[in-house]
């Protein structure tokens, strides 16, 4: 583990202190707060000595959720700087800590520099230069012999979110023109799976975005904290509370940044979210506080149910309409006892068992009902450790005036996240928090994505044999079997790009075994990471800023990102990388003949036209603004965009992000419901040997395992801690400080310890995005578990146990 020596904040500055002298009172100031602040514009600078700043626009686009565009000052043809870029948005004006240090990631000590091949064992760090030309041979003439013996199945290629721009999703185009398999990290996959068929579309143009949250009374913030994980938006909440007096409630099992501004902080015990938000349904029922009427006009909850297979009543089964007919509505009960269509009777009845045309029938929100019935506060008191009068109190502030509830992606992290998503959402009809100003946020901010942006319908090219899906959380617990439901697991070579898989998927242990089977793993990547390290062939890519392409995510801008400096070295860009293999696999007629062909293709669509948006025009004008904010939020029309067009608590059938092979037990998945996350919970058996919950958080200084090597940040925090409450280090006679190490069945890790009284006790909580080579010895990601659930086979960071014990160093 290497420390940084030196400090640009103090006196000496030691080795690796290329470029600091340009910059270092920019950084410094940048990283003196933990915000994304927006603030006004840093003037282009023209002159800085003896030769003249070009200024040009980058844009960040490492998966945080930010995408922000910034200025990248290049001076003698070196990238010497990066500060913010002004936009007609003043909130989009901005940058981070992690933002400013670009110059440094650029120039890192750890650039993968030429492409190399393995010549000793898988990870050993044994490597042979080699061309361009050699490298592109080898992988491509492997994957022609893996097709021709296997079948192009056998090829797998694996994308992660290290580069979210329409050149680097072009190699799922190559994989779609071979006909190979495509893995996908599923990551935070419960939280993408399970919004669309409950409230519809969540994250989409219309309005409504982070602006809204001015309109809110209560902001709850709900298994996230912001100021770091989304710090980009925090500025939103703290103006919403200062400006707009908005009370904000934080439910976390830990005090975190976000906690500390809040007016109420609740401490949760983890995995218990989805019994809290059932218990707080319950109080509005028996205490008269549910909005019926919202639940009659924009819910399910007048749908008739039949007894004998829980799909709705509809008019075909009266004789009203034929089966599957657009017409062939659910069906609905007046007072009057007189039947009609879903939105078609104006007063419908919303509680009842019935028997019609001799079908035993019960309305949708009796169901929902006996499902809340169960969970008292009294109940959910005793699991989630919140007091009984919290959970009425919460209960009571979220009825009251159109609140704002945020859900974070710490509630996909554990088993049990996809029946929590729908309990919350649930509870949230229930009290008729949607459709109003200051309801939008229930999860993704609506309305943040560009319109006329779509790049990534131009992964299947006509006429293509197309790719085939994995999950590789599932794929891992296939391996026995070697069967994907009823799809053989064959893969001979891998390609990962964009992707630090060991530093960032679960089950890092048994990702290793399935390796063994693969006959080429190739990595292409910026620096050197534990997965390059694994790699039989090794691909060096560009920075950022090295090639030029366009980003439309999150800001309602199209921003481009100019080349600003020639690629270091002998990196090529993804999309360049990808050409060359298009070429060597015969499969030209699926490609685009030049960046220029690629980006006109992502602007090819009838939104775009509409409103003049083109490549020539992103790239001329810099950043494009596609639509004003304005105050519309979704539903506000009373339509969602579900097979219903209402707001489903109740799913009529379940869809399945990925089909593994797996039982489903329907009749539950219906209905928001509550059970123990699968390992780590304290009546599991193997909490007697393992008692700790083990949890990371995001950090201000990374985002996964990007920018962990960069010196100053480093600076900050130069190696890697787990946060321990001083009660459970303190009865395993571990100081504050001791190095530590952490264990279970799978896997272990040596580490600093932290004391934290913000940490609940019987749980512990490190700093996401350190790599392997970071740690005294071990790694964290292989404690990970890798259970998956039958509806969605996603990454369960959150869903492990593990014990601590002090350790010698």
């Amino acid at each position: 583990m290497k420390h940084v020596e030196g400090t640009i904040l103090g006196a000496a500055i030691g080795r690796r202190s290329f470029l600091k002298g340009s910059a270092a009172a920019v950084i410094a100031a940048g990283l003196g707060s933990s915000l994304c602040e927006s603030q006004p514009a840093v003037a282009d600078e023209k002159k800085t000595g003896a030769s003249e700043d070009i200024v040009k626009p980058g844009t960040c686009r490492g998966g945080c959720g930010a995408g922000c565009q910034m200025n990248v000052h290049v001076r003698d043809g070196k990238i010497v700087k990066t500060s913010r870029r002004k936009q007609s948005d003043p909130d989009v004006t901005r940058v981070c800590n992690k933002g400013l240090t670009h110059a440094l990631r650029v120039y890192a000590e750890d650039r993968l520099k030429y492409p190399m091949k393995r010549v000793g064992e898988r990870g050993e760090g044994k490597w042979e230069q080699i061309s361009w030309d050699e490298a592109i041979t080898t992988i491509s003439d492997k994957w022609k012999e893996v097709a021709e013996k296997h079948g192009p199945r056998a090829n797998g290629f694996l994308c992660g979110s290290g580069n979210i721009t329409p050149d680097s999703q072009h190699g799922k185009r190559l994989c779609s023109a071979m006909g190979a398999t495509l893995l996908d990290a599923a990551q935070d996959r419960v939280f993408y799976a399970s919004f669309p068929p409950i409230v519809g579309s969540f994250k989409g143009a219309g309005g409504g975005g982070r602006n809204d949250l001015k309109n809110a009374k209560h902001i709850f913030i709900w298994g996230f904290n912001p100021s770091e994980g989304d710090s980009q938006t925090f500025h939103y909440f703290l103006r919403a509370k200062v400006e707009h007096g908005a009370k904000m409630i934080v439910i976390d099992p830990t005090f975190t940044i976000a906690a500390s501004k809040a007016d109420l902080f609740v401490p949760i015990h983890p995995g218990t979210d989805g019994a809290l938000a059932l218990a707080m349904a319950n109080v509005l029922v028996n205490e008269g506080l549910a909005k019926e009427d919202f639940l009659k006009s924009d819910t399910v909850a007048p749908c008739l149910v039949k007894e004998a297979d829980g799909k709705y009543l509809r008019l075909s089964d009266i004789g009203k309409a034929t089966v599957g007919a657009p017409e062939d509505k659910c069906v609905v009960r007046a007072e009057d006892g007189s039947l009609g269509a879903l939105g078609e009777v104006a007063n419908p009845v919303i509680r009842g068992t019935f028997a019609i045309e001799g079908i035993e029938v019960r309305t949708a929100y009796d169901l929902l009902l006996e499902r809340v019935s169960e969970w008292t506060p009294e109940k959910a008191s005793e699991i989630c450790d919140v007091p009984v009068e919290t959970i009425r109190e919460l209960a009571h502030l979220v009825q009251d005036g159109h609140n704002s509830v945020n859900i974070g992606l710490g509630l996909d992290h554990v088993t049990n996240g996809m029946a929590t998503f729908s309990s919350i959402l649930s509870m949230c009809m229930i009290a008729g928090q949607y459709g109003h100003p200051g309801n939008t946020a229930k999860g993704m901010f609506r309305g943040e994505i560009s319109i006329g942006w779509m790049p990534y319908g131009l992964a299947n090219p006509k006429g293509a044999p197309g790719s085939q899906v994995f999950y590789s959380p599932a794929l891992l617990n296939c391996m026995e079997s070697k069967k994907y439901g009823d799809k053989d697991i064959n893969i001979k070579t891998l390609y990962i790009w964009d992707h630090n898989l060991f530093g960032t998927q679960v089950g890092g242990v048994r990702w290793r075994k399935f390796l063994e089977d693969v006959e080429l793993l190739v990595v292409a990547d910026v620096v050197s990471t534990s997965t390059t390290n694994y790699a039989d062939i090794v691909l060096p890519a560009c920075h950022y800023f090295e090639t030029e392409t366009a980003s439309g995510d999150d800001t309602r801008y199209v921003f481009h990102n100019a080349k600003s400096a020639e690629p270091l070295y002998e990196s090529k860009s993804d999309f360049d990388i990808f050409k060359m293999l298009f070429e060597k696999m015969d499969l030209q007629e699926y490609d685009f003949k030049d960046i220029d062909e690629l980006m006109n293709a992502v602007f090819d669509n009838l939104t775009a036209k509409k409103i003049n948006l083109t490549w020539d025009r992103v790239k001329e004008e810099g950043s494009v603004l596609t639509f004003e904010p304005d105050d519309r939020v979704m539903g506000q029309e009373g339509t969602y965009g579900t097979p219903t067009g209402r707001l489903q608590f109740y799913q009529e059938s379940i869809p399945l992000d990925t089909d593994y092979g797996q039982t489903i037990d329907f009749m539950k998945e219906r209905l928001p419901y509550w059970e123990p996350p699968m390992e780590a919970w304290k009546e599991n058996p193997l909490a007697e040997k393992y008692p700790l919950v083990f949890t990371s958080e995001r950090s201000k200084y990374k985002v996964h395992t990007q920018y962990t090597r960069v010196p100053w940040l480093l600076e900050f925090e130069d190696e890697p801690y787990v946060a321990v409450n001083p009660v459970d280090c303190e009865a395993r006679g571990i100081a504050d400080g001791d190095y530590i190490r952490m264990f279970n069945d799978r896997g272990t890790c040596t580490l600093r310890v932290r004391f934290n009284n913000g940490i609940r006790p019987g749980m512990v909580v490190i700093d996401h995005g350190w790599d392997l080579d970071q740690f005294v010895d071990g790694f964290y990601c292989d404690l990970l578990g890798y259970n998956v659930t039958p509806v969605v086979a996603n990454s369960y960071y959150f869903d492990t146990l593990i014990e601590i014990e002090k350790a010698t160093v």
